[in-house]
């Protein structure tokens, strides 16, 4: 999935309070917002921004709940149901969030992606006791967006969790086909923390694409191959060995292969580890969660 080409064409927000908040309601809307172009470049921007940062790849779980990945079929499908699906999804996030999830926004925002139809469902930081304001517009509950865009889209509100969807391969839009990247800015350190499994199960009713344990496999054989085969130098190998057995060791939660390049070899080598990675089935920019209890990483050479 290439962020750079995601383009937004409707976006619709709800007002999602506390879970199990008595004195708040869930508020929805009927009409998309009026897009202007600083807006349009608001989402955009904190969209793309949450998911090349700690974007995870995911696929539907049929194990899952399916209301969620439901409503995004019949968006990817027929974009002008974006204002019904969006309320579906909206009741969906009330329905599952505990006491733990704090209020929010959530926007479904229908659009592009590498020229595919894509939907993106993302929760914002609202400030509890804050709600926006509704106007009535021919019997329709519209936002006000003044009131909105004042005191809620700021550069300072937070992203809580994005995510962008779209139809995997060619078939027709189901519950069963959506993929994508979803990625949670509130989750800690924690290396098994990943997405919230409320946010990504429950809700989304989706799973990670690759199990953590193989890829960080993948990931420790593709940059052992590197550095075995690919590194002439002695001593150059035992500083990237210790550099790769110094990241297994540590109590990051995910890599990013380009990151660990960037920070541990030579930019003369950097390219050559690169294709190993991407020859092992690796994207490269996008992080993935840390497992390494498959992984046996072999002394220097």
């Amino acid at each position: 999935m290439n962020l750079k080409t995601f383009s937004i064409a409707k976006v619709m927000i709800h007002d999602v309070p506390r879970g199990n908040d008595t004195q708040e309601q869930l508020i929805l809307t009927d009409d998309p917002i009026a897009l202007d172009a600083d807006l349009r470049l608001y989402f955009q921007r904190k969209i793309i921004g949450s998911l090349e940062e700690r974007g995870v790849e995911v696929v539907a779980d049929p194990n899952e709940d399916q209301t969620v990945r439901h409503a995004v079929a019949g968006i990817l499908a027929k974009p002008s149901g974006l204002p019904v699906a969006s309320r579906a999804i909206a009741q969906r996030l009330n329905e599952v969030q505990s006491g733990r999830n704090p209020a929010g926004l959530l926007a479904v925002a229908s659009g592009t992606v590498g020229g595919k139809p894509c939907v993106s469902v993302l929760k914002l930081e609202r400030e509890q006791g804050l709600r926006f304001r509704i106007n009535i517009v021919k019997q329709r509950r519209v936002v006000d967006l003044e009131y909105l865009r004042d005191l809620t889209l700021t550069d300072k509100t937070k992203v809580f969790k994005t995510s962008i969807l779209v139809v995997g391969g060619r078939s027709k839009a189901t519950a069963s086909n959506i993929s994508g990247r979803v990625s949670d800015d509130q989750r800690g350190n924690d290396a098994a923390a990943g997405v919230a499994t409320f946010f990504l199960s429950t809700f989304l009713g989706c799973r990670l694409r690759d199990s953590p344990e193989k890829t960080t496999l993948a990931f420790v054989n593709a940059t052992d191959t590197f550095i075995n085969e690919d590194v002439a130098d002695p001593e150059q190998r035992g500083k990237y060995q210790v550099a790769l057995l110094a990241t297994m060791q540590d109590r990051t939660a995910e890599i990013r292969p380009r990151t660990f390049g960037n920070a541990n070899l030579d930019e003369i080598d950097l390219a050559n580890y690169l294709n190993r990675v991407r020859a092992a089935g690796i994207d490269p920019n996008v992080p993935f969660l840390k497992d390494a209890r498959l992984v046996k990483i072999s002394g220097s050479g």
